[in-house]
């Protein structure tokens, strides 16, 4: 039992290091959260609008794949009045072939899949929510609609639940 007991032990620490060497962590001190991101990554911070820019850099794609992550302060109400403010559905104006689904909603996070035409190139994005305290924090992420694509959104979701608040 004890053996065994080791056994796992050993696979998960070698497991985490293994992990570990795949991801970096971005630190915001300031804005009160970490995140870990894939090490082929680049990462860009806007300080004076407090964003940054995680992106997988490429030369061939006319749609670099990015999330961007910023934060607003909301004390005006719960996180379905924000979402309801920035209204999200005023995008079918904007952009041709648009379309909107409701992935997950919950009390103070949610998220929600687009696609639509960006500069004659098929896009998919997911905006996701989440309220802590009194900010919103907003992720934006974004690739060229490709067979690709649901690498890349798992790529996205795992940066998204990897968040943690100081």
């Amino acid at each position: 039992m004890i053996k065994r007991l080791c056994i796992l032990v050993t696979i998960f620490f070698i497991c985490g290091i293994l992990y570990s060497q795949e991801n970096a962590i971005y630190h915001n001190l300031e804005l009160g959260y970490s995140l870990q991101y894939p090490n082929d990554w680049e990462i860009e911070e806007d300080t004076e609008n407090e964003t940054i820019s995680i992106f997988k850099y490429s030369q061939t794609s006319l749609i670099q794949t990015h999330i961007q992550i910023s934060v607003a302060r909301w004390e005006d109400g719960n996180l379905s009045e924000f979402v309801k403010a920035i209204n999200l559905e005023n995008m079918k104006e904007l952009y041709a072939d648009f379309s909107i689904k409701n992935t997950l909603e919950e009390e103070e996070k949610c998220m929600y899949e687009l696609s639509y035409i960006l500069n004659e190139v098929k896009v998919n994005s997911i905006f996701y929510f989440q309220k802590e305290n009194d900010n919103i924090y907003i992720f934006l992420a974004m690739a060229e609609d490709s067979e690709d694509y649901e690498l890349e959104k798992d790529t996205f979701i795992s940066i998204i639940e990897s968040i943690e608040f100081q």
